[in-house]
């Protein structure tokens, strides 16, 4: 109850969706090493069964529990399995141990360890938007390299997957360039004409309007994400442009002044149905949806 109140992550955090993100899918063997237990954060298979900080979440362990808390008290337990991520571990094999070591305040466990190479650091106490946010981004910046092509760039989400689009069109971008000049454009070559030619002109027609500034919390990068994926509908409302900076730039004029708050009430209702959680003014969803001419 406290944690919805607060917001704060309670949930373990699932190893296959962590481990689906990771470029790396061959872990090595660490060794046996005491582990704090703080930085056990996720499992296996038992992600439903404990909080984050292995409190049992249902009475079907009791048995098991109480039986690994006799052992320890006794002769003690042989050590865990771990998979480590960052800093960050997960129970391939211990659930229960780690359970009750937590709950004798032991500060680590004795854990055979098996690591990723990941040179990524994520907090004990993220969720797991905020972590597919971080390997989304590791990802997108080893494959295309921006980082050292334009490290000016400064592209940051607030939601997971939004990389994924930014590597669809650089993918289409190509293919098209490749069709136009009959020859197949190198991939940083395709990086590059994307950032210059799409990405770019559309944020600066983003920061140079007050769309921006009207979705506290939202970065310049979701903003250009959200005109590409609702490019159709609201080209079906608007009209229809030759590409996103023109559709940013026809979004920034008609709405710079007073039409602004009447295209933010929209955006933001439409935005809290696609793809963020509900912003201000959420009231009246059915009203506004059927005014945009978009379904749910």
């Amino acid at each position: 109850m406290a944690a919805r109140l607060t917001g704060e992550a309670i949930d373990l955090l699932p190893f296959e969706s962590i481990r689906a993100q990771l470029q790396q899918q061959n872990p090595y063997y660490v060794g046996l090493v005491e582990v704090p237990l703080d930085a056990i954060v996720g499992s296996v298979g038992r992600y439903k069964t404990f909080t984050r900080k292995f409190l049992p979440l249902t009475d079907s362990v009791q048995e098991r529990w109480v039986a690994v808390d006799a052992l320890a008290a006794r002769t003690g337990w042989p050590p865990v399995d771990l998979y480590q991520v960052g800093n960050i571990y997960f129970v391939k094999d211990g659930n229960h141990r780690v359970s009750v070591a937590r709950q004798l305040n032991l500060p680590t466990i004795e854990a055979h360890v098996l690591a990723y190479p990941v040179d990524l650091e994520i907090n004990p106490t993220d969720d797991l938007d905020h972590i597919f946010i971080q390997l989304g981004e590791r990802n997108f910046m080893a494959k295309t390299g921006l980082d050292e092509l334009h490290p000016e760039h400064n592209i940051r989400f607030t939601s997971p997957g939004r990389y994924t689009e930014l590597l669809a069109q650089i993918h289409s971008l190509r293919q098209t360039l490749a069709q136009i000049d009959g020859e197949v454009m190198d991939w940083e070559t395709a990086v590059d004409a994307w950032y210059e030619m799409i990405y770019l002109p559309t944020i600066q027609i983003i920061q140079d309007s007050t769309l921006l500034a009207d979705f506290p919390g939202r970065t310049e990068a979701d903003m250009f994400v959200w005109l590409s994926q609702h490019r159709e509908r609201l080209q079906e409302r608007y009209g229809r442009v030759e590409n996103l900076a023109d559709l940013a730039h026809f979004l920034a004029d008609e709405y710079r002044e007073a039409g602004l708050p009447k295209l933010t009430r929209k955006v933001r209702r439409l935005l809290g149905v696609n793809s963020l959680p509900p912003l201000q003014e959420a009231d009246n969803l059915d009203e506004t949806l059927s005014e945009l001419d978009i379904d749910d």
